[in-house]
């Protein structure tokens, strides 16, 4: 070896220790951050500046809402005797329903108040006496009247109906469908610019007149549905459509039913509109119905059982358990559990004096967004 040659040694076990701080910013938000519970995100913010205002970001909101509200376990939100409360879905009977008191908005009577529709983490109330109606997320307590001085968002129980949707530029709206002397007329409100606006509307007296019930609205793939039900023999019952993108509503196929064929609600499953269907003649039974393009399949049905009224309930697919959650008006939360045969396949599940709620995913969501 030359004497002059100098010999350099690498120490190959050498690493170097990447922190969080390393990783890049949409890295961090899209891929890590985004899948975290809404109150992690409210921790976080506290980090830095710089994580405030990332998480802060309208973007990042709806990114995050998008994913926990598709993956995430639900909450049970209920207004009931002298209290308001959030705990989960799980009803299993062995386990303690943990319950998170929260205080109603606005210093309301929990008597005053009525649940409608909830969407992305947003609930939509009214309350009986003014018949006023609010946008409230009860994880921030972030509430938005959407009631106007011209009598606009003004909810009239048995006579109107409600849904919440997103626009195609991500602008969260409501949907108000409202019977008044005999005639229907449609309205949405923009919680962005706050203000609402008169639809078209169907012209045709046979969906205005008193003899029908519209249900609230199942939001789906651009389109807000309702079942329009009939109290008359022999009638049917009807699917409305109201399409986001062209404000247009629409008569849409439903599933090929009897006049027999009772009370029907709208639920989505794993990204596929459903139909639950009570029938009463000739055998009391129960009926799912998938929809697949333009037309409706059956796919599971129970015979010889007297299933629990739907329409007017909120049903929701508890991704959790893959069971559904019927939230009646009597009080009653009802399980359908379509692995099970006969009168099995639905059961109550919990039960308290004069209860309303609805089952939403906790979200940062605001209504102003």
């Amino acid at each position: 070896m030359n004497p002059s040659t100098k010999i350099v040694r690498i120490n190959v076990n050498v690493r170097r220790t990447t922190s969080i701080d390393d990783l890049p910013t949409d890295i961090l938000s899209s891929e890590i951050l985004v899948r975290l519970p809404a109150k992690c995100i409210g921790v976080y913010r506290t980090v830095s500046k710089q994580w405030l205002s990332l998480l802060s970001s309208k973007n990042f909101i709806l990114r995050h809402c998008r994913h926990i509200s598709t993956s995430y376990k639900q909450m049970f939100f209920s207004v009931a005797l002298f209290q308001s409360s959030v705990f989960p879905v799980t009803f299993d009977p062995s386990d303690y329903l943990p319950k998170t008191l929260i205080p109603l908005p606005t210093n309301t009577y929990w008597y005053d108040v009525r649940v409608l529709t909830s969407f992305d983490g947003l609930v939509c109330l009214s309350f009986r006496g003014t018949q006023k109606m609010i946008l409230w997320n009860p994880l921030t307590h972030a509430t938005k009247f959407v009631s106007s001085t011209l009598s606009r968002g003004r909810f009239k129980q048995k006579t109107d109906a409600v849904g919440l949707y997103v626009s195609p530029s991500n602008e969260y709206m409501l949907l108000h469908a409202k019977r008044r002397n005999g005639s229907m007329k449609l309205y949405k409100y923009s919680s962005r610019c706050d203000s609402w606006r008169k639809m078209g509307f169907v012209d045709e007296r046979k969906y205005h007149n008193y003899k029908m019930s519209w249900s609230n609205g199942t939001f789906f793939q651009g389109v807000v549905y309702f079942i329009v039900k009939v109290d008359a023999a022999g009638m049917g019952n009807y699917l409305f459509g109201f399409h986001v993108d062209s404000d247009e509503l629409k008569s849409k196929p439903k599933p090929a039913t009897t006049k027999h064929d009772g009370d029907g609600s709208l639920v989505v499953v794993r990204n596929q509109l459903h139909m639950f269907v009570a029938n009463s003649l000739p055998n009391w039974s129960l009926h799912l119905w998938r929809m697949d393009g333009e037309n409706w399949t059956k796919i599971w049905v129970r015979q010889n059982i007297l299933p629990p009224s739907l329409f007017g309930r909120t049903i929701t697919y508890v991704v959790s358990t893959g069971k559904f959650l019927v939230v009646s008006r009597s009080g009653t939360v009802f399980e359908i559990d379509t692995t099970k045969n006969g009168i099995e396949c639905y059961h109550p599940v919990f039960s308290e004096s004069s209860i309303q709620g609805a089952v939403y995913t906790e979200t940062l969501m605001s209504p102003d967004f």
